[in-house]
Formats: C-alpha cells, structure tokens, sequence
C-alpha cells in the first residue's frame, strides 16, 4: 500500500473522519441510511469500508441532489453523499488538504484552515485604500458543474502520485457528474469539492499574479482590483484568456467592471466607497472605513456553509 493511502485507511484517521462527519450533521445520501444508524456499528462500517477500499470494492453511490433558490435569481444544485462516502472523502481530505493548500497563493481565502472572510475583507480594504479601486467582479459561468475532469486530475497527480488515492478521486468525479455522459462537473456540497475547486483555480490565480494583478479569491468566486480603468481592461481580459486555457469562462450578465465609487458585492458584503456593510443575524449592518473584526466572529455568507 502507497504512503498516503495508508495514512489514509489508517484506523484512528479513519475514526476521527467518522467523528468529524458526525459532528457536521447532514442528512441521509442515496442509500436512505442516517448518521445515527451508521453510528450504532461505526467500528464495524470503519473496518467494511477499509476492506472494501484495499480489495478494490468500493464503490460510490450517486450523490442524493435538490435545488435551492439563489439569492441572485435562478436555483442552485447541491448534492448530498452518503455517510460511508462523506466519511472516506473526510479521510482523504485530512492527509491530502495540507499538501495542496502549501501551494495556494495567500490571494485564496475560501475554504482554507485559519482563512476565510475575516481574512479576506481586510485584504480587500487594503486594496481600496491603496488605490486599487477600479474593480473586476467576476462569476464564473456555472463553475463547479463545468469543471473539466481530465484537467483537475493532471492538477491533482503533480502532488498525489498514488493510484488508489486517484482511483478514489476518479471514482467520486464518475458518480458525481451533473450529467452522466460528460465527464466535467463536481458536485457542491460534497466533502471534497471546495478542494478541488482551489486546485482547479490555482492556475488563474498564478497567471493574474504573474501578471502584477491583484485577485482576492473565495473558492469559485473573485474580484480583481486595479489601478486604473486601463489596468482593469487587462485584468479582464487575461482573466478570460486564462479562463478559456481551464475550459471555463464568465458569466456575462454577472461579471462587471466596477469602481468603489459606484459599489459592488462581494461574499454577501456590499462596498461602496468608504464603507461596506452586510446583513447579519437579521440586522443590517454598515461599517464606515476600517475592518472591525468583531463584527465578523460568525458571519457565514449566504450560500458558503
């Protein structure tokens, strides 16, 4: 057995994955079984599940979908896993998390441990007030549904050369197709999508920052700060260009080339000028100048939970 799948299907990194989808809550995947009935023979299904990994049996099943409203207009697809599938993701993701996110650049903020909003936001006042103030808001044409497979595991094989860790991954990418004979699209909501997401968009972040710009990312969404409205029709356009090289590209009638002056969202924050402001716990809150990281001790915006 490889070094990283054994560090895998290691009982007690086995365990605390169990333990780490529980503590998440969730509910049944495809198979009808509850966090609760799998709990009652977890040592059992832990043991079954290694077993069946080694021997080459394990399957997935297909991820459980629904809709839900975006707050922008139209609806979004998340899919559910079952619990024996979010528990293997969980314990790939414990040994292969680090590897990857060594790589990322500090522009990447979403789903990273010890980064998220709190880092972001000021991240993005520094731009603002530093002049970067003309502003691409870019939405990525149905991003995580359109990611091509072959690409993301080129990405993922120049850190993980172990075939049953990319065996694991071919097999989760097969079942998790938004439509079955096109093999692009990872499904939202499962353990290891907002990774593979980053590895994914690693790529565009490296050619803006090559190319002296200034991205702040949040998994598939990300706005690029300029100086100047030249500067900001370069950023757009290498973005497309980049975007294009990834088999991706923008979504028209929600990208825009914006200034603070005239305001744009972001992470569910509205910017305009000198201020932002953003809704939490019911109450609408706007903050004039500097980052009060208070304020943000558990803010989750809509759709990132």
């Amino acid at each position: 057995m490889q070094k990283l799948s054994k560090k895998i299907l290691a009982p007690d990194n086995l365990r605390l994955a169990w333990e780490e989808v529980f503590d998440s809550r969730g509910g049944p995947g495809s198979d009808g079984i509850t966090l609760r009935r799998w709990g009652r023979n977890w040592e059992e299904n832990l043991v079954a599940l290694r077993r069946d990994v080694l021997s080459s049996r394990y399957r997935p099943a297909p991820p459980k979908t629904f809709t839900i409203p975006k707050k922008g207009g139209g609806l979004r697809l998340l899919a559910v896993l079952t619990v024996t599938d979010r528990v293997l993701q969980r314990a790939v993701l414990r040994v292969v998390d680090d590897i990857f996110d060594a790589t990322f650049l500090d522009c990447s903020y979403g789903y990273r441990a010890g980064r998220g909003v709190r880092q972001a936001l000021p991240a993005i006042l520094s731009h603002r007030d530093s002049g970067r103030q003309w502003v691409l808001d870019a939405d990525i044409d149905d991003c995580f549904h359109s990611l091509d497979h072959r690409l993301l595991m080129d990405r993922f094989g120049e850190r993980v050369d172990d075939d049953v860790v990319q065996g694991l991954i071919w097999s989760w990418l097969d079942s998790g197709r938004p439509e079955p004979d096109r093999p692009v699209g990872i499904p939202m909501g499962a353990v290891l999508s907002p990774l593979l997401c980053n590895i994914f968009l690693h790529p565009l972040d490296i050619a803006l920052v090559r190319n002296g710009f200034h991205p702040i990312r949040y998994a598939d969404d990300f706005c690029v700060f300029c100086h100047s409205r030249q500067q900001l029709t370069r950023a757009a356009e290498a973005t497309t260009i980049k975007l294009s090289d990834l088999k991706l590209r923008l979504e028209p009638t929600k990208t825009h080339r914006t200034h603070f002056d005239k305001g744009f969202d972001f992470l569910g924050i509205h910017f305009c000028r000198h201020s932002y402001s953003f809704t939490a716990n019911m109450k609408r809150i706007e903050v004039e100048g500097a980052f009060d990281p208070r304020l943000f001790y558990d803010y989750v915006p809509d759709g990132y939970e």
